[in-house]
């Protein structure tokens, strides 16, 4: 049952408030003078409060401000038989969630009311997730509970500590850098540099000299003596990324660093010896990439000591609220905007899609909604067109006996009409989905007698 806070002086308004809850399974707390409510605000949790105006200790518009600070996720209502279209912008701005002149019809009190609550329930989800947020990291810098990733965390803290190379293997996005880093926050090796030599960005004439390091003159452009990655990492931790992407010609060469420890700079003839810690990263499987011939076997078995397998997104949606609200909170804090969460219909889309570019795609697309909402709260229209159109499948009908004219008409009845379905009614962010004109669709319905 929800609670309110019922702030007004007349009788009459608190009686008929009180019928009108009693049907909604609303306990109506009325309170008669601001000195009243203020004490009950000040001591008590309330999921929505009503306040009038005109009362006989003061002014409820000046207190509305204290209310707001006492009550800071209970929606306000106004309510006032005085209205004034600078009343209702100074209610509004002050934090009130919506304004009702007195006499007030039944029916559009209560949508009020009910529109108020929906959003008391959806910040108390919000406030909830958050809670198990900061309960549920995960583990250290990771995120997630879903069984799998607690399995992860438990070959993490088996591997730490010991300087065993790893294979971390995952789609991209799913977080390899973090489990790595993770690795590196909890091993001997902490106090010493992370550093990350993404194997697949450098020209393959350069893998080289960016991993071992050059001498000057060593080959054209080399005009000065140079740290590779490997010295770069003495005393700590190297993650090799995309390690499938690594020539042949160096691979055999890091299968003899991995062996001895040692390596030998371009130009140089002498070997060098680091202690250095190896873990490897790759978005794709390195027995495929050995079988065709890409990788050397020997380095396989090499590097494949240890191997941590991370589930895609898709694998663990129980996870993607936990996501949802980091990133709320990080990408509020950066673009300075106060997001205080996702509208349900928001999360639905959120949830149901599956995610193809992991949490590298669901941080892209909560930054998206942090910047382009202007309410506190993320909803569809913030959404990109892909996770809106997310649904457009299993359709569906019976052909048998049918001309190729009604076929062709039916499908594109049943697809508009499930473009409409994902769009809530509304026209333009349909076409959007279907990736056409508002006017062609709007032409479109009119020639199937949709409209």
């Amino acid at each position: 049952m929800h609670r309110a806070l019922v702030i007004d002086d007349e009788e009459v308004v608190q009686d008929v408030i009180k019928r009108l809850f009693e049907r909604e399974n609303i306990e109506p707390i009325p309170s008669y003078t601001i000195a009243e409510a203020m004490d009950k605000a000040n001591n008590e949790d309330f999921d929505l409060i009503l306040l009038d105006l005109k009362l006989p200790d003061g002014d409820g518009l000046e207190y509305l401000p204290r209310i707001k600070e006492m009550q800071p996720n209970s929606p306000v209502i106004v309510l006032t038989a005085y209205g004034t279209v600078q009343t209702a912008v100074k209610s509004i701005k002050d934090g009130a969630f919506d304004f009702i002149e007195k006499p007030f019809s039944n029916k559009v009190f209560l949508d009020r009311v009910t529109k108020a609550l929906k959003l008391r329930d959806l910040l108390r989800e919000n406030i909830e997730l958050k809670k198990k947020l900061e309960k549920i990291t995960g583990y250290g810098n990771i995120i997630g509970k879903n069984r799998r990733m607690l399995e992860v965390y438990e070959l993490i803290d088996k591997v730490a500590s010991i300087d065993a190379t790893v294979l971390i293997e995952g789609e991209s996005g799913t977080g390899k850098e973090v489990v790595a880093e993770e690795i590196h926050r909890r091993s001997k090796r902490s106090r010493g540099p992370f550093r990350i030599f993404h194997c697949g960005n450098v020209p393959a004439e350069l893998v080289e000299s960016h991993l071992f390091g050059h001498k000057k003159g060593a080959f054209t452009g080399a005009t000065e003596n140079k740290k590779g990655f490997i010295e770069e990492a003495e005393r700590g931790t190297l993650l090799l990324d995309d390690i499938t992407t690594l020539p042949l010609s160096t691979q055999t060469k890091l299968l003899r660093f991995l062996e001895t420890k040692e390596f030998i700079k371009l130009g140089e003839t002498k070997a060098q010896k680091v202690n250095v810690r190896l873990l490897i990263a790759t978005n794709e499987s390195v027995e495929a990439a050995v079988e065709e011939g890409r990788f050397r076997e020997d380095l396989f078995y090499r590097i494949n000591v240890v191997k941590i397998k991370l589930p895609p997104l898709r694998e663990r949606k129980e996870d993607i609220p936990l996501f949802i609200f980091h990133f709320l909170d990080l990408f509020s804090r950066e673009y300075g905007k106060r997001i205080r969460g996702i509208k349900e219909p928001a999360m639905e889309k959120l949830l149901k899609y599956n995610w193809p570019g992991n949490i590298r795609e669901l941080k892209n697309t909560i930054e998206r909604g942090v910047v382009l909402s202007k309410e506190d709260w993320i909803g569809v229209d913030d959404l990109p067109n892909e996770i809106l159109g997310s649904k457009l499948n299993g359709i569906s009908f019976d052909m048998r006996g049918k001309s190729y004219k009604w076929i062709v008409e039916e499908f594109e009845r049943m697809v508009i009409k499930k473009a409409l379905e994902e769009a809530e009614g509304v026209q333009k962010r349909a076409a959007n989905i279907l990736k056409i004109n508002p006017s062609t669709l709007n032409m479109i319905m009119k020639r199937l007698g949709m409209k």
